[in-house]
């Protein structure tokens, strides 16, 4: 399984009907989404700022079922926010990885050396081989599609399981399969329309179809 074959196996009226679920609204919680998730985006929104995470960023990530370990957001929001604020400034905020051309664009803006990558493994607290702190690539997925949303897939077990990622690089996979299927653009461009969300990125819409389904 792959992600083309994936998405395609589900017919579009249930990627419709899976979108509708995702954001409907809680008859117990009045403003709340069934699914919390529904919350990513436009939680805090007056501080998503571009090239800085916020505490609101880190609790809009929350809404996706995972927690940043207290260490971890005292550093981010902390010491270590100059140096992720500057990474941030290095990766254009609208990029999107279906756009990038070739492998050399890839390579700049998601493979070694590139800011995206460096942020990642400062997140992960991968560099200079210090120990970790319980931010893994879940985690860390989650925080950096909250900034870059149209650049960085989501890593979630259900939605790994569904395209087949294995030990894959989840980015390169996602790049592979956006640069050259306009397939996948169209079915998200498709349910973004139906779910009136013009804003959701590709990748994230694409997620949460695959992520409905997979459950």
């Amino acid at each position: 399984m792959n992600i083309h074959d994936a998405v395609a196996a589900i017919s579009l009226e249930d990627a419709k009907r899976h979108a509708e679920e995702y954001f409907a609204p809680d008859p117990r919680f009045p403003g709340v989404g069934r699914f919390t998730g529904a919350h990513f985006e436009s939680l805090g929104t007056e501080q998503n700022l571009p090239d800085q995470i916020t505490a609101s960023d880190l609790l809009a990530v929350g809404t996706l079922s995972v927690h940043v370990p207290t260490r971890a957001t005292i550093a981010i929001l902390g010491e270590l926010a100059e140096d992720i604020s500057g990474l941030l400034a290095q990766i254009p905020a609208e990029t999107r990885i279906g756009e990038l051309k070739d492998e050399s664009s890839f390579n700049e803006h998601l493979g070694p050396g590139s800011p995206a990558l460096a942020l990642w493994d400062v997140l992960r607290r991968n560099a200079d081989g210090e120990s970790r702190w319980d931010v893994g690539p879940t985690i860390a997925s989650k925080i950096m599609a909250r900034k870059r949303p149209h650049l960085i897939p989501i890593e979630d077990s259900i939605v790994d399981r569904a395209i087949g990622r294995g030990r894959k690089n989840s980015w390169r996979l996602w790049w592979e399969a956006l640069h050259v299927d306009q397939f996948l653009e169209r079915r998200a461009s498709e349910v973004r329309e139906h779910i009136a969300r013009p804003q959701l990125s590709t990748l994230r819409t694409l997620d949460i179809v695959l992520w409905k389904s997979g459950r």
